[in-house]
């Protein structure tokens, strides 16, 4: 089968360097773009799943296992939406299992749990490999706690999942498009080399911005809310 080449700064024991959002974002865009190509829709799971069984990240060969058809579990015993595993007795093998029974009919859910899991396998699991230490990463069904200090590991794995689902150059030509349609001002400033569009706010009203959510969150298969996340981090919204 294909093997999927990624590439970042990461140190001799392939962990990753301390990556800034925008270099993670960009891992993301490319293998999204060798993945799905370019065009903005909704992303196809199982697609994903097929063409990424294997990945060579900075030289290192990961074999990723895909599960989706049986309940998750942490080790209390409380159901998870996705686990990303990987068990010294299977050397070169990252596990990464999607609670189907929870999933199957939330597919927003599905696309950003299996991309966020898609993250771990990516920064976190090729040092767990050359190691050979086990290593875990579960999708709880709850948020962490408001004050919970910021875990560096679950960061990356949700910038990467955000600028996996919706990349930022197709957002930003969408969002352009979707805010002319509504006669909104626009104002383009260039963000990190990619012409960016951004609206004010307090020109246009909130039922505006939502009514450009909507639009684009059906577009790109993820749900509202992580569609005004984007909005905040793109600064398509000032």
């Amino acid at each position: 089968g294909m093997v999927v080449q990624v590439e970042y700064p990461c140190f001799a024991s392939g962990e990753p360097r301390r990556l800034a959002a925008k270099t993670v974002g960009g891992v993301a865009s490319a293998l999204r773009q060798r993945l799905a190509g370019v065009v903005a829709r909704p992303l196809d799971v199982d697609a994903l799943m097929r063409r990424t069984k294997r990945l060579r990240v900075n030289g290192r060969v990961l074999n990723v296992a895909w599960d989706v058809d049986h309940p998750v579990h942490d080790d209390g015993g409380e159901a998870v939406l996705g686990v990303c595993e990987h068990d010294p007795a299977e050397p070169g093998t990252v596990m990464i299992s999607l609670n189907g029974e929870v999933l199957q009919d939330q597919p927003e859910l599905l696309r950003s749990t299996a991309v966020h899991e898609l993250g771990h396998a990516v920064f976190d699991m090729p040092a767990a490999l050359t190691a050979g230490s086990a290593r875990a990463f579960r999708s709880g069904l709850k948020a962490p706690a408001k004050d919970a200090p910021i875990d560096w590991r679950e960061w990356r794995a949700d910038e990467f999942m955000g600028a996996f689902l919706a990349p930022k150059r197709q957002l930003a030509r969408a969002f352009a498009r979707e805010a002319s349609a509504l006669g909104a001002t626009i104002r383009w400033n260039v963000v990190d080399e990619i012409p960016t569009p951004c609206i004010a706010a307090k020109e246009v009203g909130g039922s505006e911005i939502d009514a450009i959510a909507c639009a684009l969150a059906e577009e790109f298969g993820v749900s509202e809310s992580f569609m005004g996340v984007r909005f905040r981090k793109y600064r398509l919204v000032c």
